[in-house]
């Protein structure tokens, strides 16, 4: 069972970062063509943007080393959880941790592809803007409130 529970994990971070990474050259490319912008509901866009930083632009640099040391951090967080992966022995921990991986991995790899990370999700509505994201930050977002969810409950018992 543990090592089932250990390919589901691995699985959903190698699918997040495949689905990640083709998701992003798709956007880019077509948004390109499109003048960077495509209107798909009323609250939701499809924008092209890049993100120098990490969330909200935090961290934001032109330094020229700097992706590099998000995109290591980024690394360091995924062998950290693959090692909490290896020992967990919940469906729901496999759960939890391979979002964070595959989407870590996800940014990563784009960072050191590109010097930046490609974001194209652009949520709104009533005066509101969202940042715009990518399906690797979902993912990230996703696998820390399952856990939060699992912490809070697990503390109520």
């Amino acid at each position: 069972m543990t090592q089932d529970i250990r390919w589901l994990g691995l699985g959903l971070a190698v699918t997040i970062l495949i689905v990640d990474l083709s998701t992003k050259s798709f956007m880019a490319d077509m948004l390109t063509n499109t003048g960077g912008m495509l209107d798909i509901l009323p609250f939701l866009d499809f924008r092209l943007g890049y993100n120098r930083g990490v969330s909200f632009g935090l961290l934001s640099s032109q330094n020229s080393w700097m992706p590099c040391v998000l995109a290591f951090f980024a690394f360091a967080v995924s062998v950290y959880l693959m090692s909490r992966l290896r020992r967990s022995e919940t469906k729901i921990d496999a759960i939890w941790i391979g979002l964070i991986i595959g989407g870590a991995l996800g940014n990563g790899v784009d960072r050191l592809l590109d010097g930046v990370v490609t974001d194209f999700i652009d949520v709104h509505g009533f005066g509101y803007h969202w940042p715009t994201f990518n399906l690797a930050d979902v993912a990230i977002v996703l696998g820390v409130a399952i856990v939060l969810i699992q912490n809070v409950r697990t503390a109520r018992l």
